[in-house]
């Protein structure tokens, strides 16, 4: 084996014009095609960055806005139910009020009714006196007899208790025949 110099000529050229043809038909396109593709990469990114920063700027304004609308739906729900408040108010005084007012009429009626039956019965007073007298004093006459006959016979018959009763119960203390 013996080294052969044009050969090994040869083999360096056609090395170096393969290597120049890959280097221009391959490697540049490759690493063009690889460097466009990090370049949209990094495009992306950035867009993906500057859309998740753009909506996290909208979510805080609408979460603001959110929490504005929530303050004046409690700012408004507290000044309607304070109206409503004063309202119920009110009218509770005002119905107290006319309660009131029918009540002290109602009142006053009574009180002349009072005034007008003490007028009718003042002139039958002393017969209503001598009446309610007259009942009492014959109840207790009836219950100091039913007393006595008691005492006095504790054996006594339905009968003669019967008769006392009826007594008792007649008009005028009137007996029965």
């Amino acid at each position: 084996m013996s080294l052969q110099i044009s050969l090994t000529v040869w083999t360096v050229i056609c090395f170096i014009a393969l290597a120049f043809i890959l280097d221009r038909l391959l490697f540049k396109p490759i690493l063009s095609f690889m460097d466009r593709r990090d370049e949209k990469v990094r495009q992306a990114r950035e867009e993906k960055d500057s859309a998740v920063r753009a909506r996290e700027e909208e979510i805080d304004r609408l979460e603001e806005a959110n929490a504005e609308a929530l303050r004046s739906a409690a700012a408004e729900a507290v000044a309607n139910g304070e109206r409503v408040r004063e309202q119920v108010a009110g009218s509770v005084a005002e119905t107290k009020e006319l309660y009131f007012r029918k009540l002290q009429e109602e009142k006053d009626l009574l009180a002349q009714e009072a005034v007008s039956i003490r007028e009718q019965l003042t002139p039958h007073m002393g017969e209503l006196a001598e009446l309610f007298t007259g009942k009492l004093l014959s109840w207790q006459e009836d219950m100091t007899i039913s007393k006595e006959a008691e005492s006095s016979a504790p054996q006594m018959d339905a009968a003669a208790m019967a008769a006392i009763t009826a007594s008792r119960d007649l008009p005028d203390g009137s007996e029965d025949s």
